[in-house]
């Protein structure tokens, strides 16, 4: 598995599950493969068919799946 940062990637033998157990409470699952820092999020973008996620410093992207995007609204409302 990949880990990401603004700037670089680096690689970890971990699974998602065991990462969500010791990352702080500011990072949050966002789909079946992506856990996101919630404090770094620059704008979350909502159209029909999808929900993405810009960051701040950063030229990365990523999807919010339709299971995930409620709880991320309200975390982030909540910072």
């Amino acid at each position: 598995m990949r880990a990401h940062t603004a700037n670089d990637m680096f690689s970890t033998t971990q699974k998602l599950y065991e990462l969500e157990n010791i990352l702080p409470n500011s990072f949050l699952r966002i789909s079946k493969s992506t856990i996101v820092n919630i404090q770094k999020i620059y704008s979350l973008s909502h159209s029909v068919s999808s929900h993405l996620i810009t960051f701040q410093n950063s030229h990365k992207q990523v999807y919010v799946s339709r299971m995930y995007y409620k709880v991320l609204k309200e975390r982030r409302n909540h910072l």
